[in-house]
């Protein structure tokens, strides 16, 4: 039996934008600001990506950035391309945030929790490939945060705002 892949499924909005939110809440929890929302860009494809799923095997929230690109050269291979090629995908996604009330954008630029929240068991109602997606964000809003600046964060990445 051939197993079908639903793309559509993993770039819905709301989906999309439920990620962005835990994202912005793993974030939050380690830096003293809230994270750009360029930030965003980088962070839902990476945690969006089959092929790239691997790479959080035998990491947590203490790994940080640059430990887990050094563990995993095969990160930086296209990420340009990537991240470029979901440019709709996460405009979408944080449109969709920010007019359910998920997220809120600061006059800075920067994405902040919303009046709504995210029920605090929805990842466990999902599938155990869902569930790792959302784990996989948690870790990167985690890791960006401790890794300073939005600069930093993607010279590290071998990316370029």
């Amino acid at each position: 039996m051939a197993i079908a892949h639903d793309i559509y499924a993993e770039t819905n909005p709301a989906y999309c934008a439920a990620l962005l939110a835990t994202f912005v809440g793993a974030y939050r929890g380690r830096a003293d600001h809230d994270p750009d929302i360029s930030l965003c860009y980088a962070a839902l494809p990476l945690a969006l990506s089959g092929e790239l799923a691997p790479t959080f095997n035998s990491t947590d929230r203490r790994t940080g950035l640059l430990e887990w690109l050094r563990r995993n050269p095969v990160i930086q291979i296209r990420l340009a391309d990537r991240v470029n090629g979901s440019l709709d995908i996460v405009t979408e996604a944080i449109r969709l945030a920010c007019f359910s009330h998920l997220l809120a954008i600061d006059t800075d630029g920067r994405l902040i929790p919303g009046a709504a929240t995210l029920p605090k068991m929805l990842p466990k109602q999902l599938s155990e490939n869902t569930q790792q997606i959302f784990k996989s964000i948690d870790r990167l809003g985690h890791w960006f945060a401790l890794a300073g600046s939005t600069r930093t964060t993607f010279d590290m990445m071998g990316l370029e705002l």
